[in-house]
């Protein structure tokens, strides 16, 4: 033992503890040419960073330090392993939209059959974030306020105690980047609502909107009854009776059902032409399956 050294006292690791299976930063140009639903937030925190932190920080992304991520509406909660024996644990938060500007947005992206036709194959046209401008609404679409003071967005805390973004930040921004290139549609999520709630909210209204009009496939009328059951008070007398018995169901009649009803989850087309391409469709599926119940009888 040299005279300058204490006795006992362990000596730090230089690089990070080895993550096995952890998020890895795999786009093998970096950071370059990002999608724009990716790199204003990368870009800002990053800039917020000094140098070292930066490259640490990549460093971190490149080897997998990141254990976990876990979305959630207008929070991320991760972890990324340092030098320390745990990881430390790091939460985003982001500034949701409120139930009023989120009733304006959807409105607004009911308008364009081009924004429900793109997000139902979990893809986000640039210009929605245009449309969330142009409504005047106080957080845009892609976050660039990274910080850890209270009007940040998103607002960043990490267990580690450093200056905010850390590197352990940086890492995990990081594989959000990359996640938001391949999931572009998650930004609606870290506003505040999950995506597959903003679809369900979309089509609702498309339908709404759309209701009356010519197709070549009505709806049955059996389709929009929801209160054909007997009520309960009317039954209490033999509710805890036992049920049909199994022979009773083989003379049941078969159970209808509502035709093409993909169709009609998807909703109106958004292309144009002479003829509805749902309608269409619809026919071209009514004459497969009678000429495939053909065969099958022949046989």
């Amino acid at each position: 033992m040299t005279q300058w050294q204490e006795p006992n006292t362990p000596r730090p690791p230089e690089n990070p503890r080895r993550v096995i299976g952890g998020y890895k930063f795999k786009r093998k140009q970096g950071i370059e040419d990002l999608p724009w639903t990716a790199e204003p937030l990368l870009r800002a925190v990053l800039e917020a960073a000094d140098a070292e932190t930066r490259e640490e920080g990549y460093s971190y992304a490149l080897s997998g330090q990141t254990v976990t991520m876990l979305p959630f509406d207008a929070r991320i909660a991760a972890s990324v392993q340092g030098r320390s024996s745990r990881p430390y644990q790091l939460e985003i938060t982001f500034t949701p939209w409120t139930p009023e500007e989120w009733d304006k947005i959807i409105a607004a992206l009911c308008g364009e059959a081009i924004f429900a036709a793109r997000f139902l194959i979990g893809e986000m046209p640039a210009s929605t974030a245009t449309v969330v401008a142009d409504l005047g609404i106080r957080t845009p679409l892609v976050p660039i306020k990274p910080g850890a003071k209270g009007n940040c967005d998103p607002l960043m805390k990490c267990s580690c105690g450093a200056t905010q973004p850390c590197k352990h930040v940086v890492a995990m921004m990081h594989i959000l980047a990359e996640r938001l290139e391949e999931e572009p549609l998650l930004l609606l999520q870290l506003r505040g609502m999950p995506v597959a709630r903003v679809l369900e909210r979309i089509h609702e209204k498309r339908t709404l909107a759309t209701r009356g009009a010519n197709q070549a496939h009505p709806t049955p009328q059996a389709a929009n009854d929801h209160a054909l059951v007997t009520p309960l008070e009317t039954m209490l007398h033999d509710f805890w009776r036992p049920g049909r018995r199994l022979h009773d169901l083989e003379s049941r009649p078969v159970p209808t059902h509502t035709p093409h009803a993909l169709l009609r989850r998807l909703g109106a087309s958004p292309l144009g032409g002479r003829f509805p391409l749902v309608g269409l469709l619809a026919t071209i599926y009514d004459i497969a399956r009678e000429r495939g119940t053909a065969l099958r009888d022949r046989v």
